[in-house]
């Protein structure tokens, strides 16, 4: 790297401002961190470290002192969840042994509602000393310090089958749920967008068959990078069905919602709230929620949700 490349990713991670933001409601205080591309709201609230990005658009002369202070007591309102219990996705469980230690077990997988981990990130659990199955059709994972619930039908039975031995019944329990994933499904001549928190950019899967159709029509869902905003793009059926949105923390913005004039349902298969600011306005979905896209299903208050990229650019401090 010369010294030019050097120079621009220093100015890049140089932070510019750093803006109060106090809640008198909630008595709560943080920052936002300007850093020219990248703006971030960050506090701490119920023992947990928060951090949102906020959309950076310097020809907007945002008050980011107001704004910070809307979208922290919103959080606090709409996005935060109590008694969430700590979850990992797409998981499974590793064989280690050392000199040290002797033979230990690790889990890996996505987590959602850590006590400190944000959610959706991969995880890498300390040792663990107990598993069991509950009544729930999750194997719980106790290490020294937290308490893991796995769903049975999201494991990822390629990378489990190289460890057979550290779930007991494995095989029987590989028998039963590697068939039960969950895709949820739509009548014909409808198009279901299904989200989840411990998805990337939210999208979990998506299912139609056409009217004049009698199989789920192929679909392809990417990540499109952008330079100031990443989205996400879902197209099926050809491309007569194109949706796309901006990905933000726990809501999405529609910018494309051709269905071919097919009705559009979104449903949330996670554990939080979701928001999705649609073309008829914004949509909430509770953990389970199945809802249609139409005016009467829109909030009749707009929340002040987070606006800025989900996955930025990375900042160093």
């Amino acid at each position: 790297m010369d010294e030019k490349q050097q120079e621009i990713i220093d100015n890049k991670n140089a932070l510019r401002k750093e803006i109060p933001v106090y809640s008198e409601k909630y008595n709560v205080q943080g920052k936002v961190m300007d850093y020219g591309v990248v703006t971030k709201l960050v506090f701490n609230y119920d023992g947990k470290d928060i951090e949102l990005r906020i959309h950076n658009n310097p020809l907007m002369n945002t008050d980011y002192a107001q704004t910070g202070r809307q979208i922290l007591e919103s959080y606090i309102e709409n996005l935060n969840s109590k008694d969430r219990k700590g979850m990992l996705h797409n998981w499974y469980i590793e064989d280690h042994l050392s000199q040290k230690s002797g033979r230990y077990a690790l889990a890996h997988g996505i987590v959602t509602g850590h006590t400190r981990l944000p959610d959706s990130i991969l995880c890498h659990t300390s040792k663990i000393r107990e598993t069991y199955v509950n009544e729930e059709d999750e194997l719980v994972i106790l290490t020294m310090n937290t308490e893991y619930h796995c769903p049975l039908n999201s494991c990822d039975w390629n990378k489990q089958d190289q460890y057979p031995d550290m779930i007991s019944d494995y095989e029987k329990i590989k028998a039963e749920y590697k068939d039960k994933d969950l895709r949820p499904a739509i009548e014909p001549g409808k198009v279901l967008l299904v989200l989840s928190n411990f998805s990337n950019y939210y999208f979990h899967s998506f299912y139609c068959i056409p009217e004049d159709g009698d199989q789920p029509c192929e679909y392809r869902g990417d990540a499109h990078i952008g330079m100031f905003q990443d989205s996400y793009l879902v197209e099926a059926d050809h491309g007569r069905i194109d949706l796309r949105y901006f990905p933000h923390f726990q809501n999405i913005e529609f910018y494309s919602e051709h269905t071919e004039g097919m009705p559009l349902f979104l449903e949330n298969v996670g554990d939080v709230p979701l928001y999705a600011k649609s073309s008829v306005g914004t949509i909430k979905l509770n953990p389970g929620e199945r809802k249609e896209v139409t005016k009467e299903n829109a909030e009749s208050e707009t929340p002040s949700l987070p606006n800025g990229d989900l996955y930025p650019a990375g900042i160093i401090e």
